[in-house]
């Protein structure tokens, strides 16, 4: 029974020991950090063209990018519109240009990272 127990206890500390990992990156806060440099792209490349019907555009319907929200509901279809492969659903933003390839990464970071700002009540 002593060796049971004894088994049982050094097992135990191996598998722990084993699947011990380092200590994880918070991805939340890399994207907060980087949800306004994307504010500031979609509010330069997005709204002052199209997805702002308050601003008496109607182009970008349905997809509106007003405020911090509505920006964080559509951060997968804001970095498919800018760094994914064009299909008939999916179409390269903003219309008839593309965004630097700076201001891409900046997006592609911040999707990958979970696309919240710091009042995302969506991804909290």
């Amino acid at each position: 029974m002593k060796k049971i127990i004894l088994f049982s206890t050094l097992l135990f500390f191996f598998i722990c020991s084993c699947t011990k990992e380092s200590a994880p990156v918070n991805v939340p806060a890399v994207s907060e950090k980087l949800f306004p440099k994307v504010k500031t792209i979609v509010t330069t490349s997005c709204t002052v063209t199209c997805h702002a019907p308050s601003m008496g555009f109607n182009t970008g319907l349905p997809v509106i990018l007003e405020n911090d929200t509505d920006i964080v509901y559509h951060a997968a279809a804001i970095k498919a519109s800018v760094a994914d492969p064009v299909t008939p659903t999916n179409h390269r933003m903003p219309q008839g240009g593309s965004l630097s390839a700076a201001d891409i990464d900046i997006i592609v970071r911040w999707a990958a990272a979970g696309g919240t700002s710091h009042i995302s009540p969506i991804h909290q």
